[in-house]
């Protein structure tokens, strides 16, 4: 099996930049999905998008499901639910 698409946007501001866009573009036509490596973002900010962002979903998922539950006239608590699952994976290279 193929390797998912790992694009390093160390010289996107050099001599690589037409090169790198050219991945970009394959990895979005070709796979839908890539890894985008040394591009400047801190780990402390991106940690704090995941966090943010989970605790947004789990609060909306269990409005929904609230709200589901009322309409067909049920009773149900909602305890540590998992919302979802997800595969995280930050390798440092």
């Amino acid at each position: 099996m193929e390797n998912f698409p790992v694009i390093n946007l160390k010289n996107i501001n050099g001599e690589e930049r037409k090169t790198i866009l050219e991945q970009i573009q394959d990895a979005c036509q070709n796979w839908g999905f890539f890894e985008l490596v040394n591009h400047g973002i801190p780990l402390e900010l991106l940690d704090a998008v995941e966090r943010l962002t989970k605790e947004h979903y789990r609060k909306c998922m269990e409005k929904r499901f609230k709200e589901a539950v009322e309409s067909k006239g049920l009773e149900a608590e909602v305890k540590d639910m998992d919302w979802e699952s997800t595969f995280f994976l930050r390798q440092h290279l």
